[in-house]
């Protein structure tokens, strides 16, 4: 079975979308239960989705609004997200779909965690740019002071394991996050990025961090 075929028939099992039809580039044309239709892309790719493999769902007559792989696990580079963005499409995983409908302009959807994150550290005022090294991984470029890689990991209470398989996962950052309020970062988790040249930081801390 095809990943396109997949997500189909996993939209369907939803039963708040519906598969209308097909595209000739075999994108699905989907249907939300308040009769606002879209157009999804899907990719099979496994491990790191890269600008060569976005770029020809853009090529045809017809543009998809949203991007979906499978696996969902696979890294989404910057390059390739920024391609998406640059085309008023969006990415995300099976999941992000039915959201991407709820907002009747499927394009404009961004994942609400990373949209903080993205805003909160654009907003710091020694802040000049923020940008896609992956989907989850941040180059920050600082007024004063050199750029941040700022890598953002779904954690509890933060490990040393969290931390070294978050640097076998995106290589280099400079400093790890979680991405809940909730729970703690241990002592563990700090000593191993230490260990890497990194910092373990809170959102709070981050902040701080970027001013200096």
């Amino acid at each position: 079975m095809s990943v396109t075929n997949w997500v189909a028939g996993k939209l369907a099992e939803d039963g708040k979308l519906a598969i209308i039809g097909r595209t000739a580039e075999d994108f699905l044309i989907v249907k939300s239960e308040h009769d606002y239709t879209f157009v999804v892309a899907v990719l099979g790719v496994k491990n790191v989705i890269g600008l060569s493999d976005v770029e020809p769902l853009f090529a045809g007559s017809t543009k998809p609004q949203f991007v979906v792989n499978v696996p969902s696990g696979a890294l989404w580079t910057g390059a390739a997200i920024d391609r998406i963005h640059a085309e008023s499409a969006a990415f995300g995983t099976l999941g992000h779909i039915a959201r991407a409908a709820a907002t009747e302009d499927a394009g404009s959807y961004r994942n609400k965690d990373m949209r903080f994150f993205i805003e909160g550290m654009a907003q710091h005022s020694n802040v000049s740019n923020v940008s896609y090294e992956y989907d989850k991984v941040f180059k920050v470029e600082r007024k004063i002071g050199g750029s941040l890689v700022v890598a953002v990991i779904d954690a509890y209470n933060m490990s040393a394991e969290d931390v070294r398989n978050a640097r076998t996962r995106f290589g280099h950052f400079d400093v790890i996050i979680k991405q809940s309020n909730y729970g703690s970062i241990t002592s563990q988790a700090e000593a191993a990025a230490k260990s890497i040249g990194a910092q373990a930081l809170s959102w709070r801390d981050l902040l701080i961090r970027l001013a200096n």
